[in-house]
């Protein structure tokens, strides 16, 4: 399975590239750390969202009921990323949350870049929507013991470990 996944780092040629990816039926995930980016909600079908996006866009504090507000009918999942909190998705009427795991933090640099992308792998292995944020989590946490964003990327074996998963 191939997905593709856009950022807000350039909001006009991400939502070209969404058009192109629905039109032959692919899912796409993203990676929205601003509220600037809200359109790209809209053209995902997995909008992962930093830990403040949603409540700037809802006004809504908690992120269960602000993942609710944004959702739309062609999600298939909506995240939030909590930082050291964990993280919550929502998918149909289901909540899954995941709590932060404890490390000794160096460096955050990198983390949610680390999320996203061991979610990724994870969706595209074809885990449930709990592993799929257990493995996430914790390939975020172990990065955060590292420096840098390159060289703190954890091994399968890393991340396996710390998440039972």
């Amino acid at each position: 399975p191939i997905l593709l996944h856009v950022d807000d780092v350039d909001v006009p040629a991400a939502l070209a590239a969404c058009a192109i990816a629905r039109a032959v039926g692919l899912p796409i995930t993203s990676d929205i750390e601003s509220a600037s980016a809200a359109s790209l909600i809209e053209a995902v079908t997995i909008p992962i969202l930093a830990e403040a996006v949603p409540a700037e866009l809802t006004g809504r504090t908690d992120p269960v009921e602000a993942l609710r507000e944004l959702r739309r009918p062609r999600h298939q999942m909506l995240v939030a990323t909590l930082g050291p909190r964990g993280a919550v998705a929502i998918v149909g009427d289901e909540v899954y949350r995941v709590p932060g795991v404890a490390v000794d933090t160096v460096d955050t640099t990198g983390a949610g870049d680390i999320f996203r992308g061991a979610f990724i792998a994870a969706w595209l292995e074809g885990r449930p929507p709990l592993e799929i944020l257990q493995w996430a989590n914790a390939a975020a946490a172990l990065s955060c013991t590292g420096s840098g964003a390159i060289d703190s990327v954890p091994s399968r074996d890393d991340i396996r470990r710390l998440s039972g998963v």
